[in-house]
């Protein structure tokens, strides 16, 4: 029994341990929360850019050809909205046309009715003395048939077809790559320097080898 004369004795304040769990958590996450909050931001998207180019021929792991000819690649340029439909237009070159194989025109480089127009093999040799001269030759100027035409409410579209009719574009797995430049592209491409006004379409396939 305690004596008058003693204090009483004033009892300890104990926190749940609970409590004291909740709040430690908490202030980690608000920690974490700040350490990453630079990196958890959402990244901005990019615009996509204003011709839209898709590819129907060769498809992705096809086997193309007979004796390294004779395959076809057949592609698309789509304007996105009617504002870039300017660059697809006549004022732009994009006309239909037929390049046809006898014409000095048909060669690699620009392509009289779609000079913008870029697609590369990375099989292409570099044949001293000829316009081909390595994966980076422009064979745009090389597609016979272009067409131009309007879709999707009033979009302008052009179509563009190459029938390879000789070997001479290499073999085995090759890698197709197409895009559009602003302006007349070059017969060889370099790496860098291009307006390039389309997403870039790779297509991975593989050319049969030549009769030996």
């Amino acid at each position: 029994m305690q004596s008058p004369s003693e204090s009483p004795r004033t009892p300890k304040r104990t926190r749940p341990r609970g409590r004291i769990l909740f709040v430690a958590a908490l202030s980690a996450a608000v920690a974490l929360t700040f350490a990453t909050g630079a990196s958890a931001a959402p990244k901005a998207k990019t615009a996509p850019k204003p011709v839209e180019l898709s590819v129907f021929s060769p498809g992705t792991n096809d086997v193309a050809g007979t004796n390294g000819s004779g395959f076809v690649v057949d592609l698309a340029l789509t304007a996105r909205n009617k504002a870039a439909n300017g660059l697809l237009s006549p004022e732009a070159g994009y006309k239909p046309l037929f390049n046809n194989p006898t014409s000095p025109t048909f060669q690699p480089g620009t392509n009289g009715g779609a000079p913008g127009l870029v697609v590369l093999l990375s099989t292409t040799p570099d044949t001293p003395g000829t316009p081909f001269h390595g994966p980076n030759t422009n064979l745009a100027g090389l597609f016979q048939i272009n067409g131009v035409g309007s879709v999707r409410g009033g979009l302008t579209q052009t179509w563009n077809t190459w029938q390879i009719g000789k070997a001479g574009f290499g073999s085995g797995p090759s890698m197709l790559t197409a895009y559009v430049v602003r302006g007349n592209a070059p017969a060889v491409v370099p790496a860098t320097g291009l307006d390039v006004i389309s997403n870039t379409v790779k297509v991975p396939f593989t050319i049969t080898a030549p009769a030996s």
